[in-house]
């Protein structure tokens, strides 16, 4: 707005006003952000969140964003991530194709605690 020049008064009038009507939320964003970088990009609450505090997003909102998340969906998409990465994985060691499948899921953002739970429960 200030490239347009308009003045101090009418850009915190605006800002008010997208404040008031819940355009302009924090919370709001926090929410769609974690839920939009889930369900489309497959992204683990680890990486959700560290893109949130890089917006300056404080941490109470960015947890209200990551609690929005269903965790059966959340567990689910874990596993779809983990039988698909590992059928990719061919003439391996079963050792070595976790490994592998772990690092994937590690650097998607999911929880180490649940790619290890999950990596017992596929077979050999």
């Amino acid at each position: 707005m200030r490239d347009l020049h308009a003045d101090e008064k009418t850009i915190d009038l605006l800002l008010s006003s997208l404040q008031e009507n819940e355009f302009q939320s924090d919370e709001r964003f926090a929410i769609l952000f974690a839920s939009g970088k889930f369900r489309i990009k497959r992204w683990g609450k680890n990486k959700i969140r560290a893109e949130l505090r890089i917006k300056h997003i404080p941490d109470m909102l960015i947890q209200k964003g990551l609690n929005a998340i269903n965790e059966k969906e959340y567990i689910q998409t874990i596993l779809h991530l983990a039988k698909k990465k590992e059928r990719e994985i061919r003439n391996e060691k079963p050792e070595t194709k976790n490994q592998k499948v772990g690092r994937y899921l590690l650097s998607k953002g999911f929880e180490s605690e649940l790619i290890w739970k999950i990596l017992k429960q596929l077979p050999g």
